[in-house]
């Protein structure tokens, strides 16, 4: 058998071109893959797309709120993820995914001392994510706060996000919805993209 590189270059590839490779799941057993499954491994689809409209305050202090991102029962079992009316996002499906995240902080009410605004996100119950904060010493100020997280699922797997008034600051503060009067849509209070690879 020639060497390979012995063999005439062709820049065309169609998604029927077979390579050959090892098959991890059977003992790397070689065999032939045709080039279009290998770009289906590169493939991004969005799968989730949910946003809040209603202002998410937390009562009290050093008491968190589940972050809701939408009205829920968006999804069914049968889709690679589903959102619950609570903020629960389900992954049905085991797979590599992007979940992309948006708060919208603010504080309302009397400007005067400082609130912290906390929140993290949680995997199956525990948390995932290191805390993040903001500090606001006064009203009118809106901060945006935004991530992208990667993720190889489980089917079954669950991811909740909380958001809390810290007690190192005043009872304030939390995700608001803000009005855009320029005829364009509002800022949610929260929102959540969810994309699975492949």
């Amino acid at each position: 058998m020639a060497k390979i590189s012995s063999y005439a270059v062709d820049g065309s590839v169609s998604r029927s071109d077979l390579l050959i490779g090892s098959d991890a799941e059977s003992n790397n057993e070689t065999k032939n893959f045709t080039a279009g499954s290998l770009l289906g491994l590169t493939q991004v689809e969005e799968v989730l797309s949910t946003h809040y409209d209603v202002d998410q305050e937390p009562s009290g202090l050093d008491s968190p709120l589940d972050i809701v991102f939408g009205p829920g029962g968006t999804g069914t079992t049968a889709d690679p993820v589903m959102m619950a009316a609570n903020g629960t996002l389900t992954f049905n499906q085991a797979g590599f995914y992007f979940i992309k995240v948006f708060l919208n902080v603010e504080r309302e009410g009397s400007s005067g001392n400082v609130t912290v605004t906390a929140f993290r996100a949680l995997m199956n119950g525990t948390q995932f994510t290191e805390t993040k904060a903001i500090d606001l010493d006064q009203t009118g100020i809106m901060v945006p706060y935004e991530t992208t997280i990667p993720y190889q699922a489980t089917a079954g797997d669950t991811m909740n996000w909380e958001v809390m008034r810290d007690s190192s600051g005043i009872d304030g503060g939390g995700l608001y919805i803000h009005a855009i009067s320029g005829g364009w849509s509002n800022v949610p209070s929260a929102e959540m993209r969810v994309y699975k690879v492949g």
